[in-house]
């Protein structure tokens, strides 16, 4: 067992991909290790994601917002799909608008939420083998910011 210091951030980072993680080319004893990792990182991710989804419902700019947000994105669609935009449920300048409430909106969440992200929490699980870790990557079709998301908290 080791024990590591980790950002909230980055523990929820490699738990959301090691949670929907394939683990088909890996031997038996290691999957158990990866599906513990996960178990290990969950209270920290689940903890996280509780703090985002209060603030973001907390901190909404108005009571139509879920309207308005529902109208921007018909909009988007619309518009990306060449239709008639005089039938949008908003027009360019009501978009517009909403577009500067929906980025000061996310701004203000993201810096409510920025000390949860950034605490540092003690996670302790059986670390993967560089062998291990590499028929986890085979198993799956990782970018490279996954694989270093994850190969930075998991290996020995």
């Amino acid at each position: 067992m080791v024990k590591k210091t980790v950002k909230t951030d980055k523990v929820l980072a490699a738990f959301r991909v090691l949670n929907t993680a394939k683990y088909s080319k890996m031997d038996d004893e290691d999957k158990i290790k990866v599906w513990k990792i996960a178990r290990a990182l969950k209270p920290y991710a689940d903890k996280f994601d509780d703090a985002s989804k209060d603030a973001a419902e907390k901190l909404k700019p108005s009571e139509d917002y879920a309207d308005k947000l529902q109208k921007a994105q018909e909009f988007e669609r619309m518009r990306n799909a060449n239709e008639d935009m005089t039938k949008a449920p908003m027009g360019a300048a009501e978009y517009n608008e909403f577009i500067k409430e929906f980025q000061e909106y996310n701004k203000l969440v993201a810096n409510a939420i920025k000390e949860f992200a950034d605490e540092e929490v003690e996670v302790e699980f059986e670390p993967l083998t560089d062998a291990a870790f590499g028929k986890l990557m085979a198993s799956n079709d990782w970018n490279m910011s996954n694989v270093m998301e994850i190969g930075s908290l998991v290996l020995e």
